[in-house]
């Protein structure tokens, strides 16, 4: 893998100072992070274990679009608006479940083949002539890497599978295809700008003060990394220090000696994050994937779940169990780490941050937010109205620059 330097990262102007504070706090701002940010690029919506037959579907809301993820009659995966082309109802209504051969609207009837193809009309007659390859259901781009499915609303970057090459050959040894849920997904709900979870998820700086208990897991092998395109790498081996807690001496000790993994990650703790949001962890006995995004002003989200390969032995049991309540824990107290920085980047003696050569994963975040929406750049947030068109026209400045 090839790995971006703190020099590199920090020659961008204002990248040791963090984001004005207004940027926490903006309505207008999270409005368009969602459309310019959330909405053209990929998207964590299920594993393929989620939709097992034809008919199983899973859904994801974003901002004002629906997707739905189904799994065809041909055992394809494919993904759709969640928009009946009648009268714009959602053609599913729960979150997840099973249609059977078709969509049916729950409003009207009107009805959609697998493949999103338009099915049947009630009273069709009572309709102008219409066209009915024109009114299937509209698609999304979709793609299954490594077992794990996204959508993209729009947008025409590069794909998954290209945004993680350097990642690959690693998460491929997880044969991630392969695993089952090993409990229900999770959601924490957050009255707090999505930029403020991401700050503290992003960096392990404050690892050995903020989470004793990881901290003596991993102890000083703990490193963050910058991949060469964007992903964020962090590491820790579970296996090279006397641990001072007994439940981690536990979890170790549990670990079954025989593994799929090779020797090199078999005591390995390893997270891969993706730009918007996405978050992938990896353990010796299980994994978990989670996404933060934003739903409104001051409202964030952090959905997740975990999953394993099928292993009945006692002993991986047992250490599922104590990874579960460890990760119950440190995710306890990054929420409260979160909120306590919330509270004080609404205060007005907050002025922006300041960023070591521990934290950049924080930096190199930012610095992909001030490329894509140039209007955070600004110490003041432009006037009531104008945030979008300003940051038009930055982007096009900078464009013209870039050029030049």
């Amino acid at each position: 893998m090839k790995f971006v330097s703190a020099q590199e990262i920090y020659k961008k102007t204002g990248s040791r100072g963090g984001l004005p504070a207004w940027t926490y706090n903006s309505d207008a701002l999270t409005q368009l992070e969602i459309e310019q940010l959330f909405l053209r690029n990929w998207l964590f919506v299920a594993h393929v274990s989620d939709i097992p037959n034809s008919g199983d579907y899973q859904c994801f809301a974003m901002g004002n679009e629906r997707a739905v993820v189904v799994r065809d009659q041909q055992g394809q995966v494919r993904a759709f608006h969640n928009l009946c082309r009648h009268r714009a109802s959602r053609v599913v209504a729960d979150d997840k479940g099973h249609c059977g051969k078709s969509f049916i609207c729950p409003f009207h009837g009107w009805s959609y083949n697998l493949d999103g193809s338009l099915k049947n009309i009630p009273k069709a007659a009572s309709f102008a002539q219409l066209d009915r390859q024109e009114y299937g259901l509209k698609t999304i781009d979709c793609e299954v890497w490594q077992g794990m499915i996204f959508v993209r609303f729009g947008g025409d970057g590069a794909s998954i599978a290209v945004l993680f090459a350097e990642a690959a050959e690693e998460i491929g040894l997880y044969r991630i295809a392969e695993m089952q849920p090993l409990e229900e997904a999770y959601q924490y709900r957050f009255d707090l700008d999505w930029k403020a979870v991401l700050d503290i998820d992003n960096e392990g700086y404050h690892v050995p003060i903020g989470h004793p208990e990881l901290f003596d897991l991993v102890g000083a092998t703990y490193t963050d990394q910058l991949v060469v395109g964007g992903l964020n790498r962090s590491f820790g081996f579970i296996n090279e220090r006397k641990h001072r807690l007994q439940r981690n001496r536990d979890y170790v000790a549990a670990l079954p000696q025989e593994s799929y993994l090779p020797d090199s990650h078999k005591n390995l703790w390893i997270y891969w994050g993706l730009f918007p949001g996405f978050v992938l962890t990896l353990f010796p006995d299980q994994i978990e994937i989670y996404q933060i995004y934003p739903t409104g002003n001051q409202q964030s989200v952090m959905a997740g779940v975990t999953y394993a390969l099928a292993d009945d032995r006692p002993e991986m049991q047992r250490a599922r169990a104590l990874n579960r309540d460890i990760n119950m824990d440190v995710g306890d107290e990054d929420i409260r780490l979160i909120e306590w920085a919330a509270e004080g980047m609404r205060s007005n003696a907050f002025d922006g941050l300041v960023l070591s050569d521990l934290e950049l994963g924080v930096a190199s975040f930012q610095n992909r937010l001030r490329e894509l929406l140039p209007v955070v750049t600004l110490e003041q947030e432009p006037a009531s109205g104008s945030l979008p068109a300003v940051n038009a026209r930055m982007r096009k400045q900078a464009n013209v620059a870039a050029v030049g």
